[in-house]
């Protein structure tokens, strides 16, 4: 059994479905796919979330009317399928966004991170719901899952923790391979909690989604299908020198998708090496390509690997009596930090100064307020964070230029700049 997974880059539009579909045509084995939302569709219904936060009905009412509008048009466009099948599966887009305006209009919860996983979700619930009718006309006998159903989460709402134990129980049932199905479509990206309500596990999360189905059902391998070559030494947007890395281990892509390297979400390794499962990233353009193969047994190649996050913020705590003692303060503003969801990407600490690179992000602000009530706080915001593997003292002059480095850190094969932009 394997699985594939399929990013919103791949299926934006109704080529990139269709290609989904020989792909997975090309496929002999039992196979379960999972799917993000289509194109910019998170990004337009995060919009909508915060329209609903600030109570602006209008707002909400026109961004959901243009998502209904490009998936209509995403159906019309797929070739093969016959027009009673486009018309069920118009009601059923319409359905599950009538949903979505109904929980606008009548929720009594405003909390943001709680709207956020009732909302947002909707982004893969309308593009399995699509991609299943499409495989299942005209590839082979799928069966759409949803993911709500098995993946069991917390309710740290925008970033929900997963009970696997829970979610194994109800995998083995669910995915069951009976009735002639030999393919199932889910969701990435979303579960929910004991309560019913939905969860997400972050952005990009879909790639973990895949990661934990493949390991709970002991899958022979995950393939994570992308709009690139298979994972690069560089953004190629940014760094067009670029190249492919062939061969990745488990250690060194998760390190790379901490850095801020495009490969995967960040927790997509830990449930592959529970299960020694290999993963390959590959080209959903031209499936011949080589890809990129992460195993236990591979290793990063010695060239020079570049990744960077933008948006960064530098938060620097000092003592406002002098009196500080060094670990209790650290944990402590730790602490903040994490009630405000706020991910830390560097740290560098003296005796009377702990200085934190976060995402600045909506908590961002509020989080400085609260940690002023202990120290002093100064802040730098508009950072961006380089991280060079395999560096050279050319490439740190070459990528940081004549910026000014507020901090440079570095050992025997890595240097992390934070630069001013």
């Amino acid at each position: 059994m394997l699985v594939y997974k399929f990013g919103g880059a791949s299926i934006n539009s109704p080529e990139g479905v269709c290609n989904l579909g020989r792909i997975v045509s090309k496929c002999d084995d039992k196979l379960i796919v999972v799917v993000s939302a289509m194109g910019k569709t998170t990004n337009m219904l995060e919009t909508v979330n915060a329209a609903c936060f600030e109570r602006n009905m209008d707002e909400t009412l026109r961004i959901l009317s243009g998502i209904e509008d490009y998936h209509y048009n995403m159906i019309d466009g797929l070739t093969g399928m016959s027009n009673s099948v486009k018309d069920k599966l118009r009601y059923s887009i319409k359905s599950l966004i009538d949903g979505v305006i109904n929980f606008v209009e009548n929720t009594k919860n405003h909390d943001f991170d709680y709207c956020y996983g009732q909302i947002v979700s909707l982004g893969e619930l309308l593009s399995s719901t699509i991609v299943n009718e499409y495989v299942n006309s005209i590839v082979r006998t799928s069966g759409l899952v949803d993911a709500r159903s098995f993946i069991t989460t917390d309710s740290l709402f925008r970033e929900a923790n997963v009970y696997f134990d829970r979610t194994e129980k109800k995998l083995a049932d669910i995915f069951s391979f009976r009735d002639n199905v030999n393919c199932y479509i889910t969701q990435g990206f979303i579960g929910s909690n004991p309560n019913g309500d939905t969860t997400t596990l972050g952005r990009e999360g879909s790639d973990y989604s895949a990661a934990i189905i493949a390991s709970l059902m002991n899958a022979n391998s995950l393939t994570i299908w992308k709009d690139v070559p298979g994972v690069l030494s560089a953004d190629p947007k940014l760094f067009p020198e670029a190249k492919l890395l062939p061969e990745l281990s488990y250690k060194d892509a998760a390190e790379l998708s901490y850095y801020g390297a495009q490969v995967m979400h960040q927790k997509t390794i830990k449930p592959l090496v529970n299960k020694n499962i290999p993963l390959y990233v590959k080209s959903f353009i031209d499936i011949d390509l080589q890809g990129t193969d992460i195993s236990s047994k591979k290793r990063l190649q010695d060239i020079p690997v570049i990744a960077t996050k933008k948006n960064q913020i530098l938060i620097s705590i000092l003592p406002k009596d002098f009196s500080f003692a060094l670990e209790d303060a650290l944990i402590e503003n730790l602490l903040i930090l994490q009630r405000y969801r706020l991910k830390i990407h560097l740290i560098q600490s003296t005796p009377l100064c702990i200085s934190l690179c976060v995402d600045d992000g909506r908590n961002t602000r509020l989080a400085i307020d609260e940690l002023r009530i202990n120290g002093l706080v100064q802040y730098n915001d508009n950072l961006e964070l380089i991280t060079i593997r395999n560096y050279t003292e050319n490439l740190i002059e070459q990528y940081s230029g004549i910026r000014e480095k507020l901090i440079m850190q570095r050992d025997r094969s890595t240097v992390r700049i934070l630069l001013k932009n």
